[in-house]
């Protein structure tokens, strides 16, 4: 086999492959038939590529995994480059024809993915296709020693965690912020500060993490998105997200800070 920078992420559909233990499960493109093979991109010049297959391909080690099921196997780098991955295969198969014209879409060439263009092109009107990312806005309101934590109606699991929403055209990160607090919990926030970001590849959002103070106002609850939400101390929090996502890194941070202030 060759050197791991050769390496391919196998991707079906919005599914990986992983290894019996979770962990990622990368071959050698070189071992993939025709068949097996919809396409071959480099998604990261240092660490390697992503192979676009079908099922077929899966070696008899490994079984398909959503990234989702991988957020406890997978290392903060390894989520990264996966989730990059699944972005760049949905695109690809979301983008086969020409939303204006109805024409085939070609590329991205070789060249192209030597320069990590990724680009598809209309070869009837020419207009271009390039990967989108939806960004969202996620945000921990604090309250003194308590923080802001929900059950969404979407949620999979009973998991309370942060708040968070899309950006709506025409809209600053900020206002979005004060608009999804107010929509979702019925509340006002203030001191608004920028943490840090992560991508979400479900299938392609960029979410912006933020802290925010409680302003004022009652909690009353957007029903079609909010099962249940209530004010919780830092030492005694219900379920939360699992390690790996920026909605737990916002509350451990929350829970830290809160540490510290009561250490000193």
């Amino acid at each position: 086999m060759s050197d791991s920078t050769a390496l391919a992420w196998l991707v079906s559909g919005d599914r990986l492959a992983v290894d019996k233990h979770g962990a990622p499960l990368r071959v050698d493109p070189a071992v993939l038939s025709r068949s097996q093979l919809d396409a071959l991109m480099v998604i990261n010049p240092a660490h390697g590529q992503l192979a676009l297959v079908s099922e077929k391909a899966l070696p008899e080690v490994g079984q398909w995994l959503g990234l989702r099921e991988c957020l406890g196997h997978f290392s903060e780098a390894e989520f990264a480059e996966a989730g990059r991955a699944l972005q760049l295969s949905h695109w690809w198969y979301s983008h086969q024809f020409c939303s204006r014209c109805g024409g085939n879409l070609t590329g991205p060439e070789p060249q192209q993915l030597a320069r990590q263009e990724f680009v598809r092109r209309c070869n009837h009107c020419s207009m271009s296709f390039y990967p989108r990312l939806s960004p969202c806005v996620i945000v921990l309101v604090t309250r003194g020693e308590y923080c802001l934590l929900a059950h969404h109606a979407r949620a999979r699991r009973p998991v309370f965690t942060t708040l968070a929403g899309f950006v709506e055209a025409g809209e600053r990160i900020e206002q979005t912020v004060h608009r999804e607090v107010a929509e979702e919990v019925g509340i006002e926030v203030r001191q608004l500060r920028y943490v840090e970001s992560q991508s979400w590849p479900f299938p392609g959002q960029l979410m912006l993490g933020f802290y925010a103070e409680y302003a004022g106002g009652e909690l009353k609850l957007q029903e079609d998105e909010i099962v249940d939400a209530g004010w919780y101390r830092y030492d005694a929090l219900p379920h939360v997200p699992p390690a790996g996502t920026i909605a737990r890194r916002l509350i451990d941070g929350f829970v830290e800070a809160c540490e510290n202030a009561k250490a000193r």
